[in-house]
């Protein structure tokens, strides 16, 4: 079943027939793995992605890919580069089984691990590398990765950060600012909120 979601995009099943005419189709496949577009997290970061700047040299970060749907997002709407990575195995798989059905493979690279792992492989990420980072995450998660975040976001980039419990909005919203952030919006959603910074 296809689901609109904001003004720009579509997500629908593998086995759905694709008109890319009225707007932009995300094509997901089965997999074990999270963001079909119907949670709120999901839907309200597709939603914020419309309002961020893509630009053809933008190098994305999608932490915690889960089925790839915000990298594939990303890219459709012009970044040149994404880094989709999840420590899960099956998050991995099911991100390039869609990365292929939107045939995206030379723009979006899955990659099994942990933050920490990727900077030390040969991917390329470096410090202030990146134009944005997309997350969604639980905040306590996201508290604990505030330094490694913000030194990977070039200045002038941005953060798309949802999955965040209420109790732990103030606690990131402060440690972010502190390392050199400012708070674009906060959405608060029924269980969870969803914040845009600009470093």
């Amino acid at each position: 079943m296809s689901i609109k979601i904001g003004k720009r995009f579509i997500v629908l099943r593998s086995s759905e027939s694709v008109d890319s005419s009225e707007r932009i189709p995300i094509i997901l496949g089965p997999g074990k793995a999270f963001g079909s577009g119907e949670h709120e997290t999901t839907r309200s970061c597709l939603e914020e992605l419309e309002n961020i700047p893509i630009f053809p040299q933008l190098k994305v970060l999608d932490l915690g890919c889960g089925t790839g749907i915000l990298s594939i997002a990303a890219a459709k709407l012009g970044a040149s580069s994404v880094i989709a990575l999840d420590p899960n195995p099956d998050a991995i798989k099911t991100t390039a089984d869609n990365i292929s059905l939107n045939r995206l493979e030379k723009i979006i690279l899955p990659f099994e691990g942990e933050l920490r792992e990727i900077r030390e492989k040969s991917c390329g990420l470096k410090d202030t590398h990146l134009n944005l980072i997309m997350a969604n995450l639980y905040g306590d998660i996201l508290l604990a990765l505030v330094a490694d975040l913000t030194s990977l976001l070039k200045p002038g980039g941005y953060m798309l950060l949802s999955g965040i419990e209420f109790e732990y909005a103030y606690e990131l919203k402060k440690g972010l600012i502190n390392a050199g952030c400012k708070l674009l919006k906060t959405r608060f959603l029924d269980e969870y909120c969803t914040m845009v910074f600009q470093k």
